[in-house]
């Protein structure tokens, strides 16, 4: 591991990584973008991404059913035993949610990363109407105008346990896990 290297490496697709701006970032391996004629990545591809991010990789996936043709991202990952988070199915809003991660794993716990991290899933993937709001992106997804900082310490505080799974995230954003929602009985 190089000096200014994160300690946990995130590992997302090809499309994820270049809307977060993150295809040639250190600490993020992201999947070979796909040919024309490929409807799926290739699972040595994937085993490949994750045996050079390592066992502490953290991977953000969007659902396979909003993206198929990454679907063996999460698969193998799962069976892997990497921690794995899903981002929300819009590449914008992943991509936003990609970046805000990223920014912290450069300079934190990585516990304190991954309980961000499900807050922030949880964020990118609600309306946030009680937050100032600002442009993100080439497509100008809508998200928190808070900076990393400010945003990192209310994440710390939003995340609560999810009440299905060993995950948890924001109170009522599905948890980033397992999919169910926290306010759900």
């Amino acid at each position: 591991m190089t000096p200014d290297a994160p300690p946990v490496t995130l590992v997302m697709s090809h499309d994820v990584a270049e809307a977060a701006g993150l295809a040639d970032a250190g600490g993020v391996r992201s999947t070979p973008a796909l040919g024309r004629r490929m409807s799926r990545i290739d699972a040595e591809a994937v085993v490949d991404v994750l045996d050079d991010a390592g066992h502490r990789a953290l991977v953000l996936a969007r659902p396979p059913w909003a993206d198929p043709s990454m679907a063996p991202l999460a698969a193998i990952s799962i069976v892997l035993g990497r921690d794995l988070l899903w981002l929300p199915p819009e590449v914008p809003a992943a991509g936003w949610a990609a970046a805000l991660i990223a920014a912290w794993s450069r300079d934190g716990d990585p516990d304190d990363l991954l309980r961000r991290a499900q807050v922030a899933v949880g964020l990118a993937s609600m309306s946030p109407a009680n937050l100032p709001l600002r442009r993100w992106g080439e497509d100008e997804v809508m998200v928190p105008a808070v900076g990393a900082g400010a945003l990192a310490r209310w994440c710390d505080c939003a995340w609560r346990p999810c009440r299905w799974c060993h995950a948890g995230g924001a109170d009522r954003a599905p948890c980033p896990s397992c999919g169910e929602r926290a306010d759900a009985s």
